[in-house]
């Protein structure tokens, strides 16, 4: 390759991508939070770029989809934005609201949100949360993550809170970054190879805006997993047609190595 092929790539080299997180502002990249909902109006999410507001409930059976919901159900979705508005502040972000008050969801609902959110156009999907148990509950979520996979839109997923290694869907499906908790108050991303949900980040003690324009310091994988969101945001604003591939291997190469003194004490 020549000098002049490395500069038109589509895909970055790895000093190209390094670059990337710490110049990258995510502009131009759409970000589904596929949560609680988000609240717009909240002070911490001032001048972010907001797209859509689209919530899912069930009615006798039916999903209904209701526009322009700018309501966050529980909190923990505005937590998930304000994650990604401090580490990305220039990318776009839509609410898609499939978790109730009580921080509890179904899988068609999160089906519904995330095929409504590839259907959109959106380029991560940031799924803070997790499903266990039977087949029949996880095979949907396989659909859409392969489906998601095809299209070339990247999805981060939170794992267990309980054990990293406890199989969780979508975190768990190989096509997802999936992402656990390191206990570090820097902004780097970590990877510990030969683990399903291999990269981590920036998890406990956070604090995180929260419904009703309050402030939270919450501890979890879930806003671990929107500070990988937002450094992926950055790499893609400067090389948009970076593959999930592509991504899954530029973040392994380019992050810190995890090691003992990330683990965190629950």
């Amino acid at each position: 390759m020549s000098a002049n092929e490395e500069d038109i790539t589509d895909w970055p080299n790895f000093r190209q991508a390094r670059e990337a997180l710490l110049v990258g502002t995510g502009a131009g990249v759409k970000i589904a939070v596929i949560d609680s909902g988000v609240e717009k109006d909240h002070p911490r999410l001032s001048g972010m770029k907001t797209l859509d507001a689209v919530s899912f409930s069930e009615d006798g059976g039916r999903i209904v989809l209701t526009e322009e919901d700018h309501t966050d159900a529980y909190g923990h979705g505005t937590a998930v934005a304000s994650i990604i508005h401090e580490v990305a502040p220039e990318a776009e972000v839509g609410s898609f609201r499939v978790i109730d008050g009580r921080s509890v969801s179904r899988t068609h609902l999160i089906c519904a949100g995330v095929a409504e959110a590839i259907k959109r156009g959106y380029h991560i999907l940031n799924c803070s949360f997790g499903c266990r148990g039977l087949a029949k509950f996880i095979l949907p979520h396989k659909e859409w993550a392969d489906l998601a996979w095809q299209s070339g839109i990247h999805v981060v997923a939170a794992c267990s809170n309980a054990d990293a290694s406890e199989a969780e869907w979508p975190s768990h499906f190989t096509s997802v970054i999936g992402v656990e908790l390191a206990d570090t108050q820097d902004n780097d991303i970590y990877f510990r190879r030969n683990q399903a949900t291999g990269f981590s980040a920036r998890g406990e003690n956070v604090e995180v805006a929260w419904k009703g324009g309050g402030i939270q310091t919450q501890t979890g994988t879930s806003f671990a997993a929107p500070r990988v969101t937002g450094m992926m945001a950055r790499i893609l604003s400067r090389f948009p047609d970076t593959s999930p591939a592509m991504m899954h291997h530029l973040l392994a190469e380019v992050a810190e190595p995890w090691h003992a003194d990330l683990e965190a004490d629950w």
